[in-house]
């Protein structure tokens, strides 16, 4: 009885994780078609470095918001470290910080690509409804519907 209930609401919580992503999804669209409005109505307006970061601050943004939909599809170590670079990047190209600041931003980025590199293998492991898989069996259990619709 227990392990029923656990995994319904295993179950229940790759659903709403599903619903997070569509909601994500459909925003980042609704943003970038505004996005690309905004840049050919307001053409004439784009001509100083202002209007060139506030472009680039919302097209990072829509790319860490992809980010975090694949994050929630895939339960993988990798796409965490990706979210985590993406939002780290964001902050160093669009932030006007310190040069200390951006110093520690790209150790950051530095040692996520060093953990990404030297510390997940393809034997980590992977959560599905069904429980824990080793990536190695990954193709398996994503033909099974557990992943996301891409979009």
């Amino acid at each position: 009885m227990r392990k029923k209930l656990q995994d319904k609401m295993f179950e229940a919580s790759y659903l709403f994780e599903f619903l997070i992503s569509l909601i994500v999804g459909v925003a980042i669209l609704i943003f970038a078609v505004v996005l690309v409005i905004d840049i050919v109505k307001d053409i004439k307006a784009f001509d100083s470095v202002a209007s060139l970061v506030k472009i680039l601050d919302d097209a990072i943004i829509l790319a860490i918001g992809a980010e975090l939909i694949k994050m929630l599809c895939k339960h993988t170590p990798e796409t965490v470290i990706e979210v985590l670079a993406f939002a780290l990047a964001r902050q160093l190209i669009v932030g006007h910080e310190k040069p200390w600041e951006n110093l520690i931003t790209v150790v950051a980025i530095a040692i996520l690509f060093g953990i990404r590199r030297f510390l997940l293998k393809k034997h980590d492991m992977v959560e599905t409804p069904d429980g824990l898989v080793d990536n190695k069996t990954l193709e398996e259990a994503r033909s099974e519907d557990t992943e996301c619709i891409k979009f």
